[in-house]
């Protein structure tokens, strides 16, 4: 019975390491995302074309496509499919609200997605960054 008590402890602490650093690379990034300003753009200096940028920042990568024309953003595409590990399609909800913000404000300058400011916040610096070339 002592053996198993053992052994119980050593997987108990190997499960707990395991898990702390999991979480430890899960979440690297995440509060310097959290602190990231966002610039307001002034549209109407945009000249129309398409414009590329990105983020990477431990998990949350993006990679974006912005079609300006008119002095207005006409569409926003999401160009990769993984950020980092995670496939895209787990924040599709996430981006598509973020998405629908900044065309219908025509703005940056968006609020976050309840639950979701990391995402948010990552994606609307991938759009600056492509904005701002």
């Amino acid at each position: 019975m002592k053996r198993f008590f053992k052994i119980f402890i050593v997987v108990m602490i190997c499960i707990l390491v395991f898990a702390t650093l999991f979480m430890l690379i899960f979440n690297r990034g995440m509060n310097q995302i959290k602190k990231i300003e966002i610039k307001d753009i002034d549209l109407s200096q945009i000249k129309d074309g398409e414009y590329l940028g990105q983020y990477a920042n431990g998990r949350w990568q993006y990679m974006v496509r912005v079609i300006v024309s008119g002095g207005k953003i006409k569409s926003i595409e999401i160009l990769n499919e993984k950020s980092g590990f995670i496939d895209m399609n787990m924040y599709k909800q996430v981006n598509d609200e973020v998405i629908s913000r900044v065309l219908k404000n025509q703005s940056l300058k968006v609020d976050a997605v309840t639950g979701a400011t990391v995402n948010t916040k990552a994606l609307l610096k991938a759009l600056e960054n492509a904005l701002t070339k």
